[in-house]
């Protein structure tokens, strides 16, 4: 037992496994352009495990009867001010709106007396960054004569991805805005509408402390992943909903198509990839709109649904002991068996893989927490080849070269 400890706790494992590392490190510092790899990278390289388990696995969850959304599709200024004071007939507690009206139009006093007449009313606005100061330096709103009657929240979202693939998995519930030397506050647009509708909620999210949340997603407004109430165009002017569906909840107007459900596949600016989208590997168009990733954000503040997420120091602790006992126990075969150690290794290749992506599927659905082995995945396929590589090339080079400096410095020293 003790000879057994003692190969698996060797110095050749603990060098196996830095030499591991460091052929990591210099692999993800090497930028490779081709048109070769971008298939590849647009179908794998914004898929995770936890991406999997939202679209495949349905939740037992009810449907959000705290947030009712109304679609404003392709509608005048006029007519989203139709919209506006039919809901307001319906004593909604706020009225959140992500859509922005930045030049003056014909027409905007009607939109301007409907803003009025809302009791809550919370717009978007949009940071800019500025890379010279490594911060946001300007904030941009929808025109003043509009945003007199409401507060605003940024609707930036951090998304994943080239601009044709964007996956929003996460969003910064409190932003800093640089202006004259201070740091300003920006709450993000869900923060500001979950502090108007439910401060307690909202002292939560603020107590965490997150500069990031990841988003827990509930669903979507179709389908079989529907969580939301949706009021369609036609139905809204012809008041065709029950008026308590309003009554004191969250109204939030937005973009959502021409008509609901929008079943037309083409990519649209306001859309983005989730991980509740079906086509996981290869994704082909964006599943969900902005405004119902606002929806999905504030539902999980309300509901206080966070997702709790390893940092990236723990991650890399456990992604080395992972690889360090895979290390010696591939280096154990090769000792003892080393005319299976091809079949060998590739089947506890299999096993660990699976084994890990099951405990990172099993924590993100039951206990709320997501942890990424990314880095042991990648190290355990890369385990077999760059151990027989450090030992037949790496060791011996090594131990070559110190030989013959070894042999040198003797023979000096006889000489002297």
């Amino acid at each position: 037992m003790k000879s057994i400890l003692k190969k698996i706790f060797s110095w050749d494992n603990f060098l196996a496994t830095g030499f591991l590392f460091f052929f990591l490190y210099l692999l993800s510092n090497i930028t490779i352009q081709s048109e070769i790899f971008n298939p590849v990278s647009d179908m794998f390289g914004d898929f995770e495990i936890t991406d999997l388990v939202s679209s495949k696995i349905e939740e037992d969850t009810p449907e959000d009867t705290n947030i009712v959304m109304i679609n404003i599709g392709n509608l005048s200024r006029e007519e989203i001010a139709a919209e506006i004071d039919i809901i307001n007939k319906y004593d909604p507690k706020i009225i959140g709106m992500d859509v922005f009206f930045r030049k003056p139009k014909d027409m905007d006093d009607t939109l301007m007396k409907a803003m009025s007449r809302v009791k809550n009313l919370v717009l978007v606005s949009k940071l800019h960054y500025n890379e010279a100061i490594e911060n946001f330096d300007s904030l941009e709103t929808s025109n003043t004569k509009f945003t007199q009657f409401a507060t605003t929240g940024h609707a930036n979202f951090i998304t994943e991805g080239d601009e044709m693939f964007r996956t929003a998995r996460t969003f910064v519930p409190f932003d800093t805005l640089q202006k004259e030397k201070k740091q300003v506050a920006v709450p993000a647009f869900a923060s500001k509408i979950v502090e108007i509708f439910d401060p307690n909620a909202y002292k939560t999210l603020a107590e965490r402390k997150n500069e990031i949340e990841l988003i827990r997603y509930r669903g979507n407004i179709f389908g079989g992943r529907r969580k939301f109430y949706v009021i369609d165009i036609d139905d809204l002017f012809s008041e065709n909903f029950e008026p308590n569906l309003v009554k004191n909840k969250i109204v939030l107007m937005g973009y959502m198509g021409e008509r609901v459900p929008d079943t037309k596949n083409t990519w649209d600016n306001d859309k983005f990839f989730t991980p509740l989208n079906n086509k996981y590997v290869g994704k082909a168009f964006q599943d969900m709109f902005g405004v119902v990733v606002h929806a999905n954000i504030i539902s999980m503040i309300l509901h206080q649904d966070y997702i709790n997420e390893s940092n990236n120091l723990f991650e890399f602790g456990i992604g080395f002991l992972i690889c360090f006992f895979t290390i010696a126990l591939f280096h154990l075969t090769l000792e003892f068996i080393p005319q299976l150690f091809d079949p060998v290794t590739k089947a506890f290749q299999l096993v660990i893989i699976v084994v890990l992506n099951f405990i990172v599927a099993y924590l993100f659905l039951v206990k709320n927490y997501k942890i990424d082995f990314g880095i042991a995945l990648v190290a355990i396929a890369l385990a077999p080849d760059l151990l027989e590589i450090y030992l037949q090339l790496v060791k011996k080079g090594f131990t070559f070269l110190f030989k013959k400096v070894y042999i040198r410095k003797t023979e000096q020293s006889k000489t002297q």
